[in-house]
């Protein structure tokens, strides 16, 4: 079998990143991750990994867990000349491929039969997941190459676990600023009250969610912002379950848009055609959950509307990248944030330090600043004068600070631990009082057992 070897020109920063991955891989870096946003070109430098891997006899694997991505890739790697098989439910196999093109959830059903020297895998900050590391054990635990924009799992812990070297490239504001992105317009028309929704796995309960989320008067909010800010561009929204998906994009269509509801339970044709519909302007909203956060390449969505709120920088990153990528038809990318995330994770195109520990939120930690126009309600990063609407804002003539009434008070740990938020098992006496608490605050079942048990040691030593 032949393969096109021929190399197209790579862009300075496609071609630094290759330099870079080359040689952590010669200083003896067995699995390296490539951080690189939406529209750096992942995919270009991955394949000239790919070219250099097969032109030495190095079987290579190409692993994600979206159809969309994997689709993606093969048309990718197509135009790139690089010929390839799949391991992939409905795709033709050709074992005798030196590139194969892997689902992961088929590679885990099915016998491997030739093993790669490497694997690259895309969307790589899901790989901790017990079903990818089987995969990869089965392979013969080859040489990774992980790429992502984002490279933190949803718990905020990093990708230590698998990884060994981290490789960053640009930030997002870097390609906007050199065209290769969209610029942004961002407002958050609304805040909801998440007082009452539960902590799940590290992120918001998707049903707690949904029912504050899917309350008519947001669902309004939603369709009069997109009227107001993003008539007749192409729009995704971001829902947290298949009945809000539904009832978006119901709502959307009585409104006299043209909307689909898409979700994992939808079938193979379904997503195809809400893509493909997208990017004719024949439909001009797709509602989804859980499938468009990563792998969807439709430089035409004009719009990105955020109707959950996360506690993962990750989803809100990957989510406003469905967006981001430059067109023909748009100026620039208008995100509709009701969610009020931005508020929780800063502006997606400031610089962000990412590391393979990930991040742990410390107490008290600010979210990065933003500002929100009282006059168009963009939110951006502080800046004198709004980029959306050109209003100006009012800076008081500053006279030195102000004295009042009153006395200064030293804070010692007695008048701290007064003051500070009461531990969630304050007042809890009991075992059976920590397992109704865990039970009110949606905790894990471990948990009651865990602050009992340390009760228990405390007593031991105090005894």
């Amino acid at each position: 079998m032949q393969y096109a070897l021929a190399m197209p020109a790579l862009r300075p920063r496609q071609q630094k990143a290759v330099d870079d991955l080359r040689a952590a891989y010669r200083a003896g870096r067995d699995a390296v991750v490539l951080v690189a946003p939406t529209g750096m070109g992942k995919t270009a430098t991955a394949a000239e990994i790919i070219r250099s891997a097969i032109s030495r006899g190095n079987p290579v694997w190409f692993l994600a867990h979206l159809q969309e991505i994997l689709l993606d890739t093969s048309r990718r790697l197509t135009s790139e000349g690089i010929q390839h098989g799949f391991i992939m439910a409905g795709m033709p196999s050709d074992p005798t491929a030196m590139v194969q093109v892997v689902s992961v959830q088929t590679a885990a059903r099915r016998p491997i039969l030739s093993k790669p020297a490497l694997i690259i895998i895309d969307e790589c900050h899901l790989a901790v997941a017990k079903t990818y590391l089987r995969v990869i054990e089965a392979a013969g635990n080859p040489k990774l190459l992980g790429l992502t924009a984002t490279p933190e799992r949803l718990d905020r812990k990093g990708l230590n676990e698998l990884f060994d070297h981290l490789v960053p490239t640009c930030s997002t504001r870097d390609l906007i600023d050199e065209g290769l992105l969209s610029s942004l317009r961002y407002y958050a028309p609304s805040l909801p009250d998440l007082t009452n929704v539960r902590d799940r796995g590290g992120d918001y309960d998707e049903g707690d969610l949904a029912e504050v989320m899917d309350q008519p008067t947001i669902t309004g909010d939603a369709i009069a912002a997109y009227r107001k800010y993003a008539q007749g561009r192409p729009a995704v929204a971001f829902c947290t379950n298949i009945k809000h998906a539904t009832h978006t994009a119901e709502a959307f269509a009585a409104a006299g848009f043209r909307a689909v509801a898409i979700s994992g339970k939808s079938t193979a044709g379904e997503r195809k055609h809400a893509l493909e519909a997208l990017k004719a302007g024949q439909i001009d909203l797709v509602a989804n959950v859980g499938l468009w956060v990563a792998g969807v390449d439709c430089p035409n969505i004009g719009c990105v509307i955020l109707l959950r709120p996360t506690k993962s920088v990750t989803v809100y990153l990957q989510s406003i990248g469905r967006g981001l990528r430059i067109h023909q038809d748009k100026d620039d990318l208008v995100v509709l944030d009701h969610a009020g995330n931005v508020f929780e994770h800063g502006m997606p195109d400031e610089p962000r330090e990412w590391t393979l520990e990930g991040r742990r939120k410390r107490k008290g930690q600010a979210a990065p600043p933003v500002r929100q126009c009282p006059a168009c309600f963009a939110a951006h990063a502080p800046a004198p004068v709004c980029p959306c609407c050109g209003h100006t804002y009012f800076v008081a003539e500053r006279e030195g600070p102000r004295i009042v009434e009153g006395e200064l008070l030293e804070i010692t740990s007695e008048v701290a631990q007064k003051i500070r938020k009461p531990h969630p098992a304050a007042g809890c006496k009991t075992y059976e009082d920590l397992v109704q608490r865990a039970r009110e605050k949606g905790y894990s079942d471990g948990w009651a057992k865990h602050i009992w048990q340390a009760r228990q040691r405390k007593k031991l030593k105090t005894a």
